[in-house]
């Protein structure tokens, strides 16, 4: 085991430059050192170069509010969810039914929570059915800090505002019709199965960045200038995959949008200018 002098063991968080830039090898050639001050220097190169990654996000069971939570808000907007074509998973179960009936039924409300809630208590809810999904997350969390860190360390130079939170939060849910975001809290909410199953994606870490993207954008991209749903899944889209396809190999581009903006979203440098590239785009094709 080595063990670095006490002179320099707190010496990483004190130095103005990234221990890339040491030029450690010259530093141990140089005779006017003193053999322990070089070895000492090169110790602190190996020892900040290996600090671990910070953790950009924590992964959580849900709670049985959660779900509770996710069941209403599918149930409640179940007409607009069938009408999209969208896959809705819920519950099987006689009063879940009931409660669908009702909301098409436009009878269904704030006070009907509660039986959601019951029901899941009582017979459904089991915190071992999200195991094998928490592993597979947990199996990509290296790949999800680095991204995650990546995207913040680029986003400095950015001349819009991308918002982006110090610590995302992702819980799994087995209900509603997918992965989904809270831009206000930095929550990511991942859809999955008993079998640790996602959709599109075998590696979460894909829809993951994907809805990171998604918050980042929203106030100042999407709210701004009030893109349809179609053009702000393109544009997310597309920023993921020019961000991050060195690494994200699998991630593909939905078939969603105005295909036109794929002729001013290209490459690295038009992430870095969106806001004009938004306005461009919107001002000779008049896209909303």
């Amino acid at each position: 085991m080595l063990i670095v002098d006490s002179r320099f063991q707190n010496s990483c968080q004190k130095l103005t430059f990234h221990p890339s830039q040491l030029e450690c090898n010259k530093i141990a050639d140089m005779k006017f050192l003193h053999p322990f001050l070089a070895l000492g220097c090169l110790l602190l190169c190996l020892s900040c170069s290996n600090q671990p990654l910070k953790a950009q996000i924590q992964v959580n069971v849900p709670s049985i509010q959660q779900e509770a939570t996710s069941i209403w808000r599918t149930i409640n907007d179940i007409e607009f969810l069938e009408q999209q074509g969208y896959n809705i998973n819920l519950p099987k179960n006689d009063v879940i039914a009931s409660l669908i009936t009702k909301s098409k039924n436009k009878e269904f409300g704030n006070d009907d929570f509660q039986t959601i809630y019951t029901v899941l208590e009582s017979n459904i809810y089991n915190s071992s059915n999200y195991e094998t999904a928490l592993q597979k997350v947990n199996a990509q969390l290296d790949l999800i800090n680095t991204l995650i860190a990546r995207l913040k360390s680029k986003k400095d130079s950015w001349n819009w505002n991308f918002h982006s939170f110090d610590t995302y939060q992702l819980v799994f849910t087995l209900y509603g019709t997918g992965g989904s975001y809270d831009p206000d809290s930095g929550l990511i909410t991942l859809l999955t199965n008993q079998n640790g199953n996602f959709m599109q994606y075998d590696n979460p870490a894909n829809t993951v960045l994907h809805e990171i993207v998604h918050m980042g954008i929203e106030q100042s991209i999407v709210q701004r200038y009030n893109l349809p749903h179609g053009s702000k899944e393109r544009i997310v889209d597309t920023i993921t995959y020019i961000l991050f396809k060195d690494k994200l190999t699998k991630y593909k581009i939905q078939n969603m949008g105005d295909k036109r903006i794929d002729n001013y979203l290209k490459e690295e440098k038009d992430v870095q200018n969106l806001s004009s590239v938004v306005e461009t785009y919107q001002r000779e094709n008049g896209d909303g």
